[in-house]
């Protein structure tokens, strides 16, 4: 019989990734709460992913490269969002070392080898979603940096879309056994 692997707090990780986005997106907007939302974001993520590296019963290098990429990382962005201290780039370059190393053995094998649960119209919708969003997303931030007219809507536009696709990806791919 085959084993099944399976990937727990998968769910609560990408509502936890939303809210660094949106945490992210009131800092830029100038809104208030971005800090509290981006601290408890940071926070849980870090936790989550421990705690499911944890779970996890048997663990190749790869899992201690993605470990490691995920707890710098949290590190790194709160240290920089609420200007703790400095260590000059050695974290980044840890960080740059490690997505080098996944990307190499996994990265490019995680986007190809995704299915969806339907096919046709729901793999056109959610393309056609993703398409929209990074669009509005790119633009509105071009828009935004320019100060033309519509760039707020379109990068809130854009940020927003972009987390309900983080969502409806959780919904719509088969978790690979």
């Amino acid at each position: 019989m085959k084993e099944v692997n399976k990937k727990i707090l998968t769910l609560p990780l990408r509502l936890a990734l939303v809210i660094l986005i949106i945490g992210a997106l009131f800092k830029v907007m100038h809104w208030p709460y971005s800090k509290e939302l981006m601290f408890f974001s940071g926070i849980s993520i870090g936790l989550m992913y421990i705690i499911r590296f944890l779970n996890k019963k048997s663990k190749i290098t790869l899992d201690y490269v993605k470990l490691g990429l995920v707890t710098l990382w949290v590190i790194s962005y709160l240290i920089n969002v609420f200007h703790l201290y400095s260590i000059p780039y050695v974290i980044e370059i840890c960080l740059i070392v490690l997505f080098i190393w996944w990307f190499a053995e996994e990265g490019i094998f995680y986007f190809k080898n995704r299915k969806f649960k339907k096919k046709g119209l729901v793999k056109v919708i959610y393309y056609t979603l993703l398409l929209i969003g990074l669009t509005a997303f790119l633009f509105g931030l071009l828009f935004k940096i320019q100060h033309w007219p519509y760039g707020s809507l379109l990068f809130v536009l854009g940020t927003l879309m972009l987390c309900i696709i983080l969502i409806l990806d959780y919904l719509v791919i088969k978790k690979s056994p």
